[in-house]
């Protein structure tokens, strides 16, 4: 009995969590005013003393071995042969090609598509859109990997994200990011942002299953998922997952401090059983949950149909709480203007903007700065010091706290806080040179690392 009682006892607890959390949401959307604690930039003096922690324990395995630290289980969501599920999806497109949408073929990405539309690159010898792939890892230790993470982040927002996730227990959060860590590694994410959409399921970006467009009433980006367009069986897995994965790395880009979260909508309308992609739903769950932390700030279930209350029931026990209390209901227009304002609302769905989706395709050469080997050089030099000047400062910063002199510790934050926009800067450049552009680059949304949604959205 006693067993039972504790996870009665559990179960409440989760729900008391949700319940709480959901109304802290709610109330951020009444008063119009994002909730920053614990962001960067703005943290209390416990929350900095143990951000101070977390750099001492990644600095002290710095230079260790990735695979010889310690970390969470690295799960994988679904089980199954990655070469064994490309070679079937190749066997279907060859021996039973079957269209998708707007042309797009079973298993045909954007580079076949721009191929057999004639868009090619004068900067290589065969038009390819993206040179071939170059890793920027130098080595195996958690140093090479961890930057290749932070990527264009400040690296204290990359590292709060995985503190806040464990409410600041800092052993946790240091193995729950080194886990991430390691898992961008063996899913070769570094890769992925390198070729950018190219390589995605052209269906995929043709329909626009997922797509950012305006912000909401506290600032974030909105995502649409519509799910009424996703079909299981209209792409193989592996194309799933790197879709996922390149649209969570894209949002990345779209987000900038204080605004560190999403606003995801779960667009149901039109939604049938058809639609239901269990697969999908745990690849999404478990990258949110350990390798994107603290991404979401709120997800809108809109419209639903009258049976998902029973597919919530089954849903919401593989949320963490912290997740599921995020999820909130929209049933109407009027409902979905409680968190966005009606000129950031699709028209489609009882706001003023008349925006629809439509992919920009790539254009020829779009990307001749990632043939530029001798400028990616010149970046990665550059940025590397200021990776090794910040990592100084903050080593300085780590002991001034130990110590707890002031002068020195006002000093030497000063310094870190300034190196880490040098870093920043350094690592938005060298990213020209390591990123494919991509749909929200060509649309002018995203422009030198400013975000303007003016630029698609369309009033009377």
């Amino acid at each position: 009995m006693s067993g039972l009682f504790k996870a009665i006892s559990r179960q409440r607890s989760q729900v008391d969590i949700a319940g709480s959390g959901r109304e802290a949401i709610t109330k951020q959307y009444i008063k119009g005013r994002l909730d920053t604690s614990g962001v960067y930039r703005n943290l209390s003096a416990i929350e900095e003393k143990l951000l101070a922690d977390m750099w001492s324990r990644i600095l002290g395995d710095y230079d260790q071995p990735l695979d010889s630290i310690a970390c969470d289980p690295i799960v994988r969501p679904v089980e199954y042969d990655d070469a064994t599920s490309r070679s079937q999806a190749k066997e279907t497109q060859e021996t039973l090609p079957f269209e998708v949408f707007g042309g797009c073929m079973f298993n045909e990405t954007v580079a076949d598509k721009c191929q057999e539309l004639g868009i090619k690159s004068e900067s290589s010898a065969g038009g390819e859109l993206v040179p071939p792939f170059v890793s920027q890892i130098s080595d195996k230790t958690l140093k090479s990997a961890l930057w290749l993470a932070v990527r264009e982040d400040h690296p204290d927002v990359f590292v709060l994200r995985f503190l806040r996730a464990r409410k600041w227990d800092v052993d946790k959060a240091y193995k729950m990011i080194v886990a991430a860590v390691k898992w961008r590694v063996q899913e070769n994410v570094e890769e992925i942002i390198w070729f950018g959409d190219i390589y995605n399921d052209a269906s995929l970006m043709w329909k626009g299953v997922s797509y950012a467009h305006g912000k909401d009433r506290l600032g974030q980006p909105i995502v649409w998922s519509g799910s009424c367009l996703h079909h299981q069986k209209d792409q193989s897995y592996p194309q799933l997952k790197r879709y996922l994965i390149w649209m969570m790395e894209t949002l990345r880009q779209l987000l900038y401090t204080p605004v560190e979260r999403v606003c995801l909508i779960m667009d149901l309308t039109d939604h049938s059983t058809a639609n239901m992609d269990w697969p999908l739903l745990k690849t999404f769950i478990k990258f949110l949950e350990a390798y994107y932390p603290e991404c979401l700030g709120v997800c809108i279930v809109y419209n639903g149909p009258w049976w998902f209350s029973g597919v919530w029931k089954l849903i919401s026990p593989l949320l963490d709480p912290v997740v599921a209390a995020k999820v909130q209901f929209a049933q109407k227009p009027k409902d979905l203007l409680e968190f966005i304002d009606e000129k950031e609302l699709l028209e489609i769905r009882g706001g003023k903007d008349k925006y629809t989706y439509e992919y920009v395709k790539p254009e020829g050469n779009e990307n001749q700065l990632m043939f530029d080997q001798e400028g990616r050089a010149k970046a990665v030099q550059k940025l590397e010091a200021l990776q090794e000047q910040f990592v100084a400062a903050t080593q300085e910063w780590v002991q001034a706290k130990v110590d707890g002199e002031d002068g020195k510790l006002t000093e030497a934050s000063a310094r870190r806080l300034e190196l880490s926009d040098q870093v920043k800067q350094a690592a938005e450049t060298k990213d020209k040179y390591t990123r494919a552009r991509h749909f929200y680059t060509r649309t002018g949304v995203l422009h030198n690392s400013s975000v303007d949604w003016s630029k698609i959205q369309i009033y009377d």
